[in-house]
C-alpha cells in the first residue's frame, strides 16, 4: 500500500542538528482513519522501509512494537524462499 511512498511533511522527535538528513532512519507513531495507532520506519530520502502491519488499540502498545522490531531486527536471519 505504501510502497515507494514518501512522507516529507512528518515531524522528527529526534532531530539532530543539522535536520533529518543526519538521521538514517526514523519510526514514525500515528493514528489511522480507524483510531488505531500504528508505526512506519522510513529513511532518510523519504522511503518507508517497513510498518507495523496492524493498527495497536494503544500508543504503549504501538511502542512496544517498534521497540520489539528495534531489538530483533539487528540480529535477524536472513531466509531466502524460492
Amino acid at each position: 500500500m505504501y510502497r515507494n511512498a514518501r512522507y516529507p511533511n512528518t515531524k522528527s522527535s529526534n532531530t539532530k542538528k543539522g535536520g533529518d538528513a543526519d538521521i538514517p532512519a526514523k519510526f514514525e507513531l500515528y493514528k489511522d482513519a480507524r483510531g488505531e495507532f500504528r508505526w512506519r520506519l522510513v529513511a532518510s530520502n523519504g522511503q518507508m522501509i517497513a510498518n507495523s502491519g496492524e493498527g495497536y488499540k494503544s500508543k504503549d502498545s504501538a511502542k512496544s512494537g517498534i521497540e520489539s522490531v528495534k531489538k530483533n531486527a539487528a540480529s535477524a536471519a536472513i531466509e531466502e524462499k524460492a
